[in-house]
């Protein structure tokens, strides 16, 4: 029974875990664990520390181009962030492709860092649908019914000087 009880909320929270493990990153080096996302839109949810060595990481999300680009040498996907001992990385992803969490050390010594990574279904993160001000409303009624007048105006005069 208790099962089927973590299961439902697990299933109402909208949030699976994806990964959770203990990875190692030689010095200046970098690892990746492919993540392929076949139902967005999902936010992908990294969190990581640093628990051996006293080097920083950094952590991305690559799609499929960028994964490709790494591999070939070029280290531009990875962007100009901080490196840092311990962080948390989101992403909102809107397209299915296959993804890649590259971990990048930035350090002198090798580390050992646990990553976690879990997809979040729910509505959390995305960006939420807003009404406008009550002063953009009157100038957006105002500006459309001006021009409805406009044209309206406008046939009529068309209108009636073709039916005289």
């Amino acid at each position: 029974m208790s099962a089927a009880a973590l299961l439902l909320l697990s299933l109402a929270t909208g949030s699976q875990l994806l990964l959770d493990e203990v990875f190692h990153v030689p010095a200046g080096e970098w690892r990746y664990v492919p993540v392929i996302l076949k139902q967005p839109p999902v936010t992908v949810d990294c969190d990581f520390r640093v628990i051996s060595g006293n080097g920083e990481v950094r952590v991305v999300l690559v799609n499929r181009d960028g994964l490709d680009t790494l591999r070939g040498g070029d280290r531009e996907p990875l962007g100009s962030g901080a490196y840092v001992q311990q962080g948390q990385v989101s992403r909102l992803v809107n397209l299915p492709d296959e993804y890649a969490v590259v971990l990048e050390n930035g350090g002198h010594g090798p580390v050992s860092m646990r990553l976690r990574v879990s997809l979040d279904f729910s509505a959390r993160g995305r960006p939420r649908a807003q009404t406008l001000p009550p002063e953009r409303r009157v100038a957006v009624i105002v500006i459309s019914a001006t021009v409805f007048l406009g044209i309206v105006y406008y046939s009529a005069r068309k209108l009636l000087s073709v039916m005289r």
